[in-house]
């Protein structure tokens, strides 16, 4: 079974399709092409800056999910990464400057409280936020993706990635869509996407967000010590209900 942020990736794509569908095939006559040359432009364009809104949305949807299955299916808080519970603990690294002795003490005595501080104890439900992950993640390339993903503690994601997608221009292709969609959103007039172009970033976008799934899955699995981790959360939450 497929994480939830797949599922709801799968959903948004459908709606960069109905955008493309509309334009002129690249086969069609060249005179039809040619009268609806700027409409199309405008359209590919419009269609790009989604695809990439969704890709930045899939991550932290995904993100989301993997908090929320140590939320609801962790036994032990030892199971968890240790990079998931810093960042969890003392949140962002604005609060580790603090000048303000006081200040400075509260912050500390707030993570001294923090229910992941302690092994050992029981973890109350619901205590994590995935918004302390994802809070200024936009318009992601490589490294931003690698950097979000090590806070949850897969330090190695496009390694792993790697393992089951061998051919480079897929990863690559996250930073070739992200910096079409800069150009695009920055007003570069030259900025212009083709069709095969377009129908090509959809295909290796599906492909990358298809392998992090899988990466994301296999390993929540083996740290929780289960087999189906989408399944296990999905019955937790209707459970719950």
């Amino acid at each position: 079974m497929p994480s939830p942020a797949l599922l709801k990736f799968e959903d948004r794509m459908r709606e960069v399709e109905r955008l493309l569908k509309l334009c002129v095939p690249d086969n069609a006559d060249p005179n039809e092409k040619k009268e609806h040359f700027e409409r199309d432009g405008s359209i590919l364009r419009g269609a790009h800056v989604l695809l990439c809104s969704h890709l930045e949305g899939f991550f932290e949807d995904l993100v989301a999910d993997l908090i929320s299955a140590y939320d609801y299916l962790l036994t032990d808080i030892a199971q968890m990464p240790d990079e998931l519970r810093a960042t969890q603990v003392m949140g962002a690294s604005s609060k580790w400057d603090q000048k303000d002795p006081i200040k400075r003490w509260q912050t500390v005595t707030a993570w001294a409280a923090h229910p992941l501080i302690q092994l050992g104890t029981t973890l109350p439900p619901k205590c994590m936020d995935a918004e302390i992950h994802t809070n200024g993640f936009a318009n992601p390339g490589t490294g931003e993706i690698e950097g979000l993903f090590k806070s949850v503690g897969i330090a190695k994601i496009w390694e792993d990635f790697a393992t089951y997608e061998t051919d480079k221009f897929v990863k690559d292709s996250v930073n070739v869509i992200v910096n079409r969609r800069n150009q695009i959103a920055h007003g570069k007039l030259d900025a212009s996407i083709a069709l095969s172009d377009a129908s090509t970033y959809m295909v290796r976008a599906r492909r990358v967000a298809t392998v992090f799934d899988i990466v994301v899955s296999q390993n929540l699995n083996d740290r929780l010590q289960i087999k189906a981790c989408w399944e296990a959360l999905e019955a937790a939450t209707n459970g719950g209900a």
